[in-house]
């Protein structure tokens, strides 16, 4: 269970910063800026997500916030943020995948509920 979640924690960053990163058109800029924002873009606001999940858990369900999971959603959105600079086709499959992230979150929720 740890290892799903853990890889859970990689997908949501993904899909949320690939999904931000297509709506902003990153892939009209330069080179040197698709780097440098991805970095930035996928690190910055793929940890705030993943702080911002964290906190949610720790205030209201009194579960131990894990920065290590903040770490692995701003790996994973730092990676969506790149192959949104690259490849902007997979928006379908990135669909796909935020729904599945949106039952993540209410399943992580629910289990959160029933574990009190």
């Amino acid at each position: 269970m740890k290892k799903i979640r853990n890889i859970a924690h990689y997908i949501v960053g993904f899909v949320f910063i690939y999904c931000i990163g297509n709506k902003t058109y990153v892939a009209d800029f330069y080179d040197w800026q698709k780097i440098v924002g991805s970095l930035f873009i996928g690190l910055i606001f793929g940890g705030t997500i993943g702080m911002f999940w964290e906190f949610i858990n720790n205030v209201f369900f009194r579960i131990q916030a894990d920065l290590n999971d903040v770490k692995r959603t701003a790996i994973g959105g730092f990676f969506g943020c790149l192959l949104a600079c690259y490849y902007t086709d997979i928006y379908f499959i990135t669909f796909w995948l935020f729904n599945a992230c949106i039952g993540l979150i209410i399943a992580d929720i629910i289990r959160a509920i029933i574990k009190k």
